[in-house]
């Protein structure tokens, strides 16, 4: 047993990997909110540097979860794409979540 794994209880690899994962997604959110921001000002140049800086951390994100063996597809950024109600859908009875 190392250090690390003595104090942590986790390996230094895995400790690691997850401190990357967490700061590679934090960005990436970040980078969402500032390229909204960018747009709403109108700014094309800056929206283009913050969505291209978001796919980096977003690929950051990505190998440091295969490092891990966690799979799962990517997400998509950006605003969540508007859902309209079908046809007969029922909404859930009040105090209900779906």
């Amino acid at each position: 047993m190392d250090a690390g794994e003595h104090t942590t209880g986790t390996r230094d690899e895995h400790y690691n990997l997850v401190s990357i994962l967490y700061h590679a997604l934090q960005a990436a959110d970040s980078l969402d909110r500032y390229a909204l921001d960018a747009e709403a000002s109108g700014d094309e140049q800056l929206v283009g540097f913050y969505r291209e800086a978001q796919m980096v951390q977003a690929q950051v994100a990505e190998r440091a979860k295969g490092l891990l063996g966690i799979i799962e597809p990517p997400p998509e950024f950006g605003p969540p794409p508007r859902t309209e109600p079908r046809r007969g859908d029922v909404p859930p009875p009040p105090g209900e979540f779906p």
